[in-house]
């Protein structure tokens, strides 16, 4: 069954107006464009860089489209993480990024259209455009209605897997479970991102050979990550590693386990985002919710690490510590 999207699509529309807006306007005009428009600026107001119309056009196309793509997600996961109406600051991060991009660049394809040598910053035009955008989001987010969303998650174990497994562990067997987390915004952090840098550093190699560099740079650090968050038990210990290499983040012995815990929790809301995050007390290690177990290791932070089968990994960490699963408020876990 799909999923029902919770917040309201309207939440993004001063956003998706400035962005159309732009580039209406500016494919209206496309016969005044001129042949070659400045890219970038020294302190003294000067081009020190130029290139084709087309890239600072691009630039604000697709940008401007990703920061959509990206709030419309990071609010969605927001409504589904509510247990109460809470303003999401989440909300404003489309409006501020494309009213910057706006209104920068229409002003700056404005002054070399006109053919000035000379320009300052555009504090009006950004200010305006990007705070009349902060403002309507603003307003919008607190006429959002409220929509309760428990997400189930499918996790149910096979009949007499955690016997199974102590039975292995008793014979002296070694027990090797994988639990992956690899939600698909990694992919397309890890893949199409990249691809979308590189595809920009071809276009401004010959006229900023430095940021062209810088762009391949990052691709290449964002594809480390394909793969997702890999959670290895063992008789012996537990393991996290990120991407393609196997980033090691995080090792626990199974003998300093004290406590193992399902867990529901809030990732934007609790910890502010995804990944490696502090709260208090508590490390987690998560790309997805919104649940996972709960490692209580005595004299160290409590380890929460993310898992789409919490319960199966409970049991396994169980069986290997010698500890009986609980839920989050103590109670025993079922079958």
């Amino acid at each position: 069954m799909t999923k029902r999207w919770v917040h309201p699509w309207w939440l993004h529309a001063p956003a998706a107006v400035l962005w159309i807006g732009f580039l209406a306007y500016e494919i209206a005009r496309i016969g005044s464009w001129p042949d070659r428009v400045p890219l970038r600026y020294g302190f003294d107001g000067f081009p020190v860089a130029w290139g084709s119309p087309w890239i600072p056009f691009a630039l604000v196309a697709g940008l401007g489209l990703v920061f959509l793509a990206l709030s419309a997600l990071l609010d969605e996961l927001w409504a589904r993480q509510e247990s109460s109406k809470r303003f999401n600051p989440l909300t404003l991060l489309d409006e501020l990024v494309v009213g910057l991009l706006v209104g920068t660049q229409l002003v700056l394809f404005e002054t070399a259209t006109s053919g000035a040598t000379a320009v300052s910053f555009p504090w009006a035009a950004v200010l305006s455009l990007a705070g009349g955008g902060l403002l309507a989001a603003g307003l919008l987010e607190r006429l959002r209605p409220f929509v309760i969303s428990e997400e189930a998650i499918d996790d149910r174990r096979p009949e007499g897997f955690r016997e199974e497994l102590e039975s292995r562990i008793a014979r002296g067997e070694r027990i090797v479970y994988w639990d992956v987390q690899n939600p698909r915004y990694v992919a397309f952090l890890s893949l199409g991102v990249p691809a979308t840098l590189w595809i920009g550093a071809g276009f401004t190699f010959r006229s900023e050979p430095w940021a062209a560099a810088i762009l391949v740079l990052v691709g290449l650090i964002l594809l480390l990550f394909y793969g997702g968050q890999r959670t290895r038990v063992t008789n012996d210990e537990v393991t996290i590693r990120y991407g393609l290499v196997g980033l090691r983040v995080f090792r626990c012995a199974t003998s300093e386990i004290s406590s193992v815990a399902v867990r529901r929790f809030a990732a934007l809301r609790e910890f502010g985002g995804y990944g490696i995050r502090f709260a208090g007390s508590t490390i987690g290690y998560f790309l997805a919710g919104p649940q996972g177990v709960e490692i209580g290791r005595p004299g160290k932070r409590t380890a929460l690490i993310g898992s789409d089968h919490p319960r199966r990994l409970a049991e396994v960490l169980g069986a290997v510590g010698r500890i009986e699963p609980t839920a989050a408020d103590g109670e025993k876990e079922n079958a």
